[in-house]
């Protein structure tokens, strides 16, 4: 009897195995479809360095996105610590300025006031000094007349 040595067991199990993968069970031939596929897998797998450095530059231009955005943010606070400040200088200043309008309204009202009673006493015045003439003169006529009635 023959008998196969190593070297020939390896050449058919080898051989076995090609037609094993080339031929899919049921005894048909390979298909174009399996090679297409492999085709699409292998573009798929060349492809993904690229979809990863795209995905690098979406997440980098992330990045700069927020820092941009944070510094945004602390600017505005910085703007809204300022307006602060501002606000409440001038409301301080408001404060002022009213205590002094009211001061301006009572100096004003004391003026009126002083003026008002200069007015009176001036008027009061040449009230006395008109009606003392008068009074002066109705005595001098009524003493000239009671003296040539004597």
């Amino acid at each position: 009897m023959f008998k196969p040595s190593k070297s020939r067991l390896i050449q058919l199990s080898l051989i076995l195995l090609v037609a094993g993968i080339a031929l899919p069970a049921g005894g048909r031939t390979a298909s174009a479809n399996y090679f297409n596929n492999m085709y699409d897998n292998i573009q798929q797998f060349t492809g993904l360095p690229d979809e990863i450095n795209q995905l690098k530059s979406n997440y980098n231009q992330a990045l700069q996105e927020l820092d941009k955005a944070k510094i945004a943010s602390e600017r505005l606070q910085q703007q809204n610590l300022t307006l602060a400040e501002q606000n409440s200088n001038l409301a301080e200043q408001n404060q002022q300025l009213t205590q002094m309008v009211s001061q301006l309204q009572e100096a004003e009202a004391a003026r009126k006031r002083g003026a008002e009673r200069l007015k009176t006493v001036a008027i009061t015045a040449v009230a006395l000094a008109a009606g003392y003439f008068v009074i002066i003169r109705v005595l001098r006529f009524g003493m000239r007349r009671t003296n040539r009635s004597r």
